[in-house]
Parts: C-alpha cells; sequence; structure tokens
C-alpha cells in the first residue's frame, strides 16, 4: 500500500506531465496536415463552382483560371486559418480526454462549410456573385427559398457529393490523429522551452495566414481581383470569407468612407450640379436640399394622364431585339418599342429587386448600407417618390404582384408612400398557373392587373405599379408554353423560355388593355428591375447585371413614337420624366433627371451598386466607368454594350479624379439626406 506521500508525489509527477504536454509537437504536425485537407477542400469546391458555372468561363484563358485557383489560395488559407487557431488552442490547452471531441466537433463544423460551398455553387449561377449578406435576406424568408432550392436544383446529387466530401474529409483527420499520434501523452524528447518556442511561432504563422501573408494591410476583396475577367476575379474569392467579411461590414457599416469623403456643402453642391437643369427653378433649402420644379411645365387644364409602371424581374439588355440582340428573347417588347421612347442604355440602380423597386418608384439610389432600404428604419420618412406625389395629385393606385408582399417589406413600406392597394400571391380568383415557389404567372398578373385598372380609370386618374417574377428560377412555367419552347441545348435554356414567357406575357397585357377605355389615356413604363450576367462580363461591376432597357409609350404622347436614344438613364430618373410627361411641375427631391429635358447629346449619367454587401460603387458617364471601393483605387473602364460587349480599363487619372470627385459628392449627399430625413417634399405642392 502506497503512502499518502509518494500518492501526492505521484499526481505531482502527472501535473508536471501535463505542463509538459501543454504544447506538444504532434498537434503542429496534425493541424498541418489538416491545413492540407482544407486546401484541397476549397479547390474541389472552386472546382466544381467553376465547372458548374462554365458558360461564365468562355473566352477566359486557361492561365487565367489557374491563376484563379493559385490567388484563392490566400483566401484558402486565410480561412483555414480562423477555423485552425481555436482548435490548435483548445488541442494544447484543453485535457487529452477532450481531444476526440474536439476533432469530430470540428470535423463536423468543416461539413458546415462543405455543405455552404456546394449551395454557393448555384448561388453563383443564379446572381453572379459569390456568398455575401444577401444569404441573411434570403435566410429571413426560409419557406419560400427552402421552395425555390427544392423545386429548381438537384438536391439529392449534392448531397451525394457532400457526404462524399465529408467522409473523405473525416476519414484523413482521423488517419491524420493516429498517424501523429494526437492521442499520445508522451511529449517525446524535445524540451519544453523548445516546445513553448516552437507553438508559439506556429500561432504566428497561422495569424499571418489568417491576415493574408505579410503585407501592409490585411486580406481584402480586392485582392482577388487580379484581371480584368470578373468572373476569375469571383471565382479567386472564398464564399465563407466573402461571407464573413459583408456580415462584419453590415454590423460595423461602411458609409465612414463615403460620408467624410468632402466637406458637404461642397457634395452638396455638385450634386445638385448633377441633377438640377437650367430650366428647373431651385427651391432647396436645409430642410430640402435637392427640391426644384420645372418652369415650362403645367399640367393646369390638361386631362392627367394615367400611369403604369411596370417591373419585369430579370430583364436582362443582353437578350433584348430592340437593344440589338442577334438572338431576341423579347419579340413582343420589341414591337412596343417601336411605338415609344427607348433608352438603350438604361442601367438598374442594384442588382437585386428591393433596389429596383425603391429606384424606380421611390426615386432613391442604391446607396452603400442601405440596399435593403425599404426594411430600415431610415424609411420611415416620405420619399420623393412616384407613389407619393401622384397621390397629392388625387391619383388612385394598386400594386400587383406574383407573389408575397412581405419578401422586401414592399407592403409595409409603400402603405405608408402612396399606395392604396395590394394584389398579391394570394388574391387571384382561378389562376391559368401557379408557380410552387413564387406564386401566379406573368400572364396571371397582367389579366389581373388590366381588370383593376379599368376600375381604378372609372374613379379619376390612377397609377398602376407591376412587378413579375416568371423571369426567376427555377423558371417553373406552364405546360404547354405558349410559344415554340426555345431549346439551347445547355443550362440557358430554362432562363432563356422564362423570359420569352415574360415577354408574352407583356405583349397579352398591351393586346388586352389596348381594348379598354383607360388605355389611350395611360403613359406606361416598361423596364426591368435589374439584370443578370451573361459571359463575356463587362467591367469589374459586370454591367449586364445592371443593363436594362426603359421604355415609356403612351398611345395620347405621339411624340415619342418610333424614339430610340442612346444617353445613360437609371431607374432614378423614371420618376421626374413621369412629371415631365404629366406636364407637371409639382416640387420634387428626386435623385435623377427627367430626360426629355436634358440636351439629347449629353452623355448622361448612373450610379450603381451591386447588392450583397459589396463595397464597390461606379459612376457610368456615356462609355466610361468609374468603379470606387472604400479601401481601394478607383478604377476606371470604357465599355461598349454592342454585340459582343467589350470594355478595358484605361488609364486618364484627371478623367478618373473628376469622375470619383462625383461619385463620392452624389453618395454622401445621399446617405446625409437620407440619414438627416430630409428626402421628401414640402406637405402642399407648389409651396415649398
Amino acid at each position: 500500500m502506497k503512502k499518502p506521500h509518494d500518492m501526492n508525489t505521484n499526481k505531482n509527477i502527472h501535473r508536471k506531465a501535463g505542463l509538459l504536454q501543454c504544447l506538444p509537437l504532434p498537434e503542429i504536425r496534425f493541424v498541418t496536415g489538416v491545413y492540407m485537407l482544407l486546401l484541397l477542400v476549397f479547390a474541389a469546391l472552386r472546382g466544381m463552382l467553376l465547372w458548374r458555372n462554365s458558360l461564365h468561363a468562355t473566352g477566359i484563358a486557361a492561365e487565367t483560371l489557374t491563376e484563379s485557383f493559385l490567388v484563392g489560395m490566400r483566401f484558402d488559407v486565410a480561412i483555414s486559418s480562423y477555423l485552425l487557431i481555436p482548435l490548435f488552442l483548445c488541442l494544447v490547452l484543453l485535457p487529452l480526454r477532450c481531444r476526440k471531441v474536439l476533432v469530430q466537433g470540428f470535423c463536423a463544423l468543416v461539413g458546415l462549410v462543405i455543405f455552404s460551398g456546394l449551395a454557393e455553387i448555384e448561388f453563383y449561377r443564379e446572381l453572379e456573385m459569390r456568398f455575401n449578406t444577401l444569404v441573411f435576406e434570403y435566410m429571413s424568408h426560409p419557406k419560400i427559398v427552402a421552395g425555390m432550392v427544392w423545386e429548381g436544383y438537384p438536391i439529392f446529387r449534392y448531397l451525394l457529393v457532400w457526404a462524399l466530401l465529408f467522409v473523405l474529409f473525416s476519414y484523413g483527420v482521423r488517419w491524420l490523429s493516429r498517424k501523429v499520434g494526437l492521442q499520445s501523452r508522451d511529449p517525446g524528447s524535445t524540451g519544453l522551452l523548445i516546445r513553448i518556442v516552437t507553438a508559439v511561432v506556429f500561432i504566428a504563422v497561422m495569424i499571418i495566414g489568417a491576415r493574408g501573408g505579410l503585407t501592409n494591410s490585411p486580406l481584402r476583396w480586392g485582392d482577388a481581383f487580379f484581371s480584368e475577367d470578373a468572373f476569375a476575379n469571383n471565382l479567386a474569392l472564398n464564399g465563407v470569407y466573402t461571407l464573413g467579411r459583408s456580415a462584419l461590414e453590415k454590423i460595423t457599416g461602411g458609409q465612414q468612407f463615403w460620408i467624410t469623403a468632402m466637406p458637404r456643402q461642397e457634395a452638396l453642391q455638385t450634386t445638385k450640379a448633377m441633377l438640377f437643369q437650367s430650366d428647373e427653378k431651385d427651391l432647396s433649402s436645409s430642410e430640402f436640399p435637392l427640391l426644384r420644379q420645372e418652369n415650362n411645365l403645367s399640367g393646369e387644364g390638361q386631362q392627367p394622364l394615367n400611369v403604369v409602371v411596370i417591373l419585369i424581374e430579370s430583364f436582362s439588355g443582353r437578350h433584348v431585339g430592340a437593344l440589338g440582340a442577334p438572338f431576341s428573347l423579347t419579340p413582343d417588347f420589341d414591337a412596343l418599342s417601336r411605338e415609344g421612347l427607348l433608352f438603350d442604355h438604361a442601367f438598374s440602380n442594384g442588382t437585386h429587386t428591393h433596389q429596383g423597386v425603391f429606384a424606380s418608384l421611390a426615386g432613391f439610389p442604391n446607396l452603400p448600407g442601405y440596399e435593403y432600404l425599404m426594411k430600415t428604419m431610415e424609411a420611415n420618412q416620405e420619399f420623393s417618390g412616384i407613389p407619393n406625389l401622384l397621390e397629392q395629385m388625387g391619383y388612385g393606385s394598386v400594386f400587383l404582384y406574383n407573389g408575397l408582399f412581405s419578401w422586401d417589406n414592399k407592403e409595409g413600406f409603400f402603405r405608408q408612400h402612396g399606395i392604396d392597394r395590394f394584389v398579391g400571391r394570394y388574391d387571384y380568383v382561378n389562376p391559368t398557373f401557379v408557380d410552387p415557389v413564387w406564386g401566379v404567372s406573368d400572364y396571371d398578373v397582367f389579366m389581373r392587373a388590366n381588370d383593376e385598372f379599368r376600375d381604378l380609370a372609372e374613379k379619376g386618374p390612377f397609377f398602376g405599379a407591376i412587378l413579375t417574377l416568371t423571369n426567376h428560377s427555377p423558371f417553373n412555367l406552364p405546360d404547354p408554353l405558349p410559344f415554340a419552347k426555345i431549346e439551347t441545348g445547355n443550362s440557358f435554356e430554362g432562363r432563356a423560355n422564362s423570359m420569352r414567357y415574360a415577354d408574352w406575357a407583356l405583349g397579352e397585357f398591351f393586346r388586352k388593355a389596348s381594348q379598354e377605355d383607360y388605355f389611350a389615356n395611360t403613359l406606361f413604363v416598361v423596364t426591368g428591375d435589374h439584370g443578370f450576367g451573361s459571359a463575356p462580363a463587362i467591367t469589374g461591376m459586370q454591367l449586364d447585371r445592371f443593363h436594362v432597357p426603359l421604355l415609356f409609350y403612351s398611345p395620347k404622347l405621339t411624340a415619342l413614337r418610333g424614339q430610340q436614344r442612346s444617353m445613360i438613364a437609371s431607374q432614378v430618373d423614371i420618376g421626374p420624366t413621369i412629371l415631365g410627361l404629366l406636364g407637371s411641375n409639382a416640387p420634387h427631391q428626386a435623385w435623377g433627371r427627367n430626360l426629355l429635358s436634358v440636351d439629347p447629346t449629353e452623355a448622361g449619367f448612373a450610379v450603381v451598386k451591386p447588392s450583397g454587401g459589396n463595397e464597390e460603387v461606379a459612376l457610368i458617364e456615356g462609355d466610361l466607368l468609374l468603379m470606387r471601393s472604400p479601401k481601394e483605387k478607383p478604377v476606371l473602364y470604357r465599355y461598349s454594350l454592342d454585340f459582343p460587349p467589350v470594355s478595358e480599363r484605361i488609364d486618364d487619372p484627371a478623367k478618373a479624379r473628376a469622375m470619383e470627385h462625383r461619385l463620392k459628392a452624389y453618395v454622401e449627399t445621399g446617405l446625409l439626406t437620407l440619414g438627416e430625413r430630409h428626402v421628401g417634399t414640402p406637405a402642399k405642392l407648389g409651396k415649398p
């Protein structure tokens, strides 16, 4: 029997042995091996993203795509370091008995990473962007998103791929654990001091890896942009990195760069110079910094025109024949455009329906930190938008949509901004077709719109807004189709037929509406909420995601017939142009201009920003685009939307500085006036 002294001695020996095990070399060997496994996993996910989105890689050199993988290793190492630093610290600091659970938990975590990587493949295929804060917006509507995924994507195949990758990774981790003796208590012959120093050095190396290397600044989004090819640059990114980075920026806010770009009065004066026209009267004040009205317009004594604004989901200009597409998916729109005024260089202000809706109807641009403006507290103020202005002019109103108005808080926002009535997913009686994900077909929306407009017209002038959804994944369509099916032989086929169906439904609406009494006295505006990416990508902003047709058509306004203009326009120009066509001199603070009051020889401008927390904002003027991100240098492009479209980076410092100044001023003024609640109009028109 051991004496108490001997037992205490043994306890002290075990305690000292535990200290000796504090930072053993097997942990370093194990974590190094897991690094290699994670890099292989990320490379495999990047390879699958490339394969699934191969259409975007058309025309990109193999050497450039190879470099995407090499550049991407920096991001993969960074994310691997973020994952492994906590594991390493737990392995060396926690008791030996915890190691098996730690390793199993880590494998489960990587299983989630693999799952997200596979999900990102289809996310990119639909939105042409890596994971970002748009993920969180989608997660706020789990039922709809789950339905979209179930209906539109090969779930079981992806689950099989996930299981294979997860099993291979888990097996590799277990093999490493046995190989390096992770469960062993033997500290080896190396001295304690050497082991501690080695472990500290290893942690320092891991921190360097998480930082992106020994550079002056930590790893940034822009470090992936090594080429002129947007897809190659995006391929180099890591989805876990972009999701985490965009989430952090969403929390911390990235507006400080913009709101301190220059003295606020200088920013305001520059913005007024961009927006105010020579024939407009300046009514601005500290409360209404951009208030103005047109002097030479008056709607008095005229029968007011009804106004209908139609926003078609993903109505990409690249595939519109009226804009020059050699293979048009929009014959009905093409025919209609010959009867109105068409702007062929129009751009959405964002790349998500949310931004397209508030830019077009509320007249406010897509700004950093406010990509989902209708869901923020700042939205609870008056805007100088079409519904507000027409409501004050005595117009009734209705908003029609295929799906749920709760998505993006559309009804909550527009109910307090001039819309009287909403017709959504469950308000249609005996629809001809229902997409289980998004709701009724575009055809059903348009037919109901015709009925609503007929009824409203009996009471006086009306404003109608139509937002469609059929041209959205999973591209569920009626069978049989009301036209000859388009067969492309590739993954674009679903999109092509959906866009053609949206165009057909639009044509059916105009054929039906033309037989109604209200039709002759109505101004119709047709545009897209945004576009979608197509190869080749144009500029680092992927302009196809923004390029949309913009058509103003009215049987009564014959002066518009057969006109086409190429000046730059955007969705925030719609409101002021409508006021001009109505002959109204209502004071407003729109962030665009009456396009018909602008000198036709002027290049025009648009300020655009992608959704999802991306930092970059761009100013488009004529055939030039300046892209600016707070942490990157400005980049100037020259582009052409001809077929095929092209773009190139150019070196013109003077032009870049001038455009950057205007861009900063516009964004700064927008952020300040929004935050200070100065974006509305006086309560009584004509009496500022």
